[in-house]
């Protein structure tokens, strides 16, 4: 007991050496002699009291509405009747139309999605669809769908990457779209499918400028004269790893669609087609970088004494493509698109983006090539959250097509 006792006090005497020797010190702490040493004792000192940087009230209010899913909310709700807040078509100007969407039909697997739409410019549409998206066990999917529409002033400047600016003309096109679809999904980002759609076109005069059949022969002009209804069906094989689908910031997305268009009523307007559209998302920076790439290309393949009626040839031009060129600017049976997009974030479900679109139709496929190619630039700013773009605010510039300004309720791809 006497060596632990002596053992005890050796080492409590020799914490206290240790603790007189160091208070003095740091309480003697000589003043700093020169302006460096100043600045080196103030940065230590405020390095001990470091506090995030605060959020301004845009940024709050902006990251709480994300937060919150106010907008998905808004604008699509899972359940119940909501607004349909956006655009008919490129073109059609701004609605807002009554849409309903109702879940768990048809033993729980069903949803029923409608809406009725009118907007300023007296386009019209009524759209209904039943999806079965999720049977046996997400492996399948499956809907029914079936739309009626009017749209009475559409733009045309004739057929070829030569058409004339000058030379535009309006027409207006009315249809029904009944059909079905249907497919498997192998893995969760492998979806291959089919559908089967009747189609029901009449064309007619437009409004708002020259109708298209007081500037052009019938003879230029596919379709004009007569129109068939159409049995379109379609084949498609979908890579999507894009992540989040909504607002994709990573993966892409390839797609190939193999249709074909029978006439029939005329047996003039059958042809075959094949769509391919690859996209890209390269995140930079923890995703508040990006980088999006898209190519795109269609051909059209059509037997002798056959033809595309003119309202179904591919088109170039308008808010989704060509964006410095007016709608339906150039229109062709095959046509090739190029898109490349870069974008930062600015505040919580804001960013901005510069881009660059480059494209052109053609009647060979030979001539779909990289050589003159119509193109544009410009810069823009998206509004919204991981779920999708409800606004895109958009300056183009750099065309033959002079500068445009667009307002869009949705992503450009």
């Amino acid at each position: 007991m006497l060596r632990f006792r002596s053992l005890l006090l050796y080492a409590l005497a020799v914490v206290a050496v240790h603790v007189v020797a160091i208070v003095p010190a740091v309480a003697q702490e000589p003043e700093p002699a020169t302006r460096a040493e100043v600045l080196e004792r103030e940065r230590e000192a405020k390095s001990q009291v470091l506090t995030p940087p605060e959020m301004g009230r845009v940024e709050r209010t902006l990251l709480a509405l994300e937060n919150s899913r106010f907008f998905e909310r808004l604008l699509a709700p899972p359940e119940g009747f909501y607004p349909r807040i956006g655009q008919i078509t490129s073109g059609s100007g701004f609605t807002v139309a009554p849409a309903y969407r109702r879940p768990r039909v048809f033993g729980e697997q069903g949803v029923i999605t409608a809406f009725a739409a009118l907007s300023y410019k007296k386009y019209w549409m009524l759209d209904a669809k039943l999806e079965l998206p999720e049977l046996a066990d997400g492996r399948v999917f499956s809907d029914v769908h079936g739309r009626m529409f009017e749209f009475p002033s559409e733009q045309f400047y004739g057929i070829g990457p030569a058409s004339l600016r000058g030379e535009e003309a309006v027409y207006g096109i009315r249809s029904s779209q009944v059909g079905a679809a249907a497919g498997v999904r192998p893995a969760s980002w492998l979806s291959l499918g089919t559908a089967l759609d009747w189609l029901t076109p009449s064309v007619g005069s437009g409004n708002g400028g020259p109708s298209i059949e007081e500037i052009y022969e019938p003879s230029r002009v596919p379709g004009l004269e007569a129109q068939p209804d159409f049995l379109r069906w379609e084949v498609s094989a979908d890579i999507n790893t894009r992540q989040p689908r909504g607002n994709p910031r990573r993966g892409g997305q390839y797609k190939a669609v193999l249709l074909h268009v029978d006439d029939l009523d005329l047996q003039r307007y059958s042809f075959n087609r094949v769509d391919v559209d690859l996209q890209q998302y390269i995140p930079i920076l923890k995703e508040r970088r990006l980088v999006a790439l898209r190519a795109a290309v269609s051909t059209s393949d059509v037997d002798a004494g056959q033809e595309v009626p003119f309202y179904l040839l591919r088109t170039l031009g308008g808010p989704d493509d060509l964006r410095g060129f007016r709608r339906f600017r150039f229109r062709d049976e095959n046509s090739i698109l190029l898109q490349a997009e870069y974008s930062w974030e600015i505040f919580t479900a804001i960013d901005g983006a510069i881009f660059y679109d480059a494209g052109k139709v053609a009647s060979r496929h030979e001539d779909l090539n990289l050589k003159d190619l119509e193109s544009d630039y410009g810069i823009g700013f998206r509004f919204g959250t991981r779920n999708g773009v409800f606004l895109r605010v958009e300056g183009a510039f750099g065309s033959s097509g002079g500068k445009h300004f667009i307002l869009r309720f949705s992503n450009v791809f």
